[in-house]
């Protein structure tokens, strides 16, 4: 009556329905440490250091990155400024003063979509955060 198809796509229908009410069931009579797993898991993840579930050394975890209070000009800022940018990490920036010295300075923002791995969408997350002052000198950090 039903092809190999129906039975094959019937029988695992029913066992994920069994492992769904066995785990529920698991879950019922292991509440508190099915609570206790969740709280690990989310402290976890929020603070990014690793949890007793988590075998192995422990990671150092990553220092938080300021976020820039003025803007930057990529003519003159070091690889380390520029990594403050959302999005830029030590490779790219990297790459942007590698550019810089190779072929000039930056005109626009626009100017480093030159740079490979700087696209459209990293470019609009950082444009607020870059100056392009017409007279050279200073600081590279300008205030708004």
């Amino acid at each position: 009556m039903w092809g190999r198809e129906m039975r094959a796509g019937l029988t695992f229908v029913i066992a994920a329905l069994l492992v769904g009410q066995g785990f529920r069931e698991w879950r019922r009579g292991h509440e508190e440490s099915f609570q206790e797993i969740v709280r690990e898991l989310s402290a976890r993840d929020s603070s990014g250091a690793p949890s007793a579930l988590e075998p192995g050394p422990a990671r150092e975890p990553k220092p938080p990155r300021s976020i820039p209070v003025g803007r930057i000009d990529p003519n003159r800022a070091s690889a380390p400024e520029l990594e403050r940018l959302p999005g830029i990490g030590p490779a790219l920036a990297g790459r942007i003063v590698e550019d810089r010295d190779r072929r000039g300075a930056f005109s626009s923002p626009e100017a480093l979509l030159r740079v490979p791995g700087i696209g459209p969408r990293i470019l609009e997350r950082i444009r607020g955060y870059l100056s392009f002052p017409a007279a050279a000198g200073g600081d590279s950090l300008a205030e708004f």
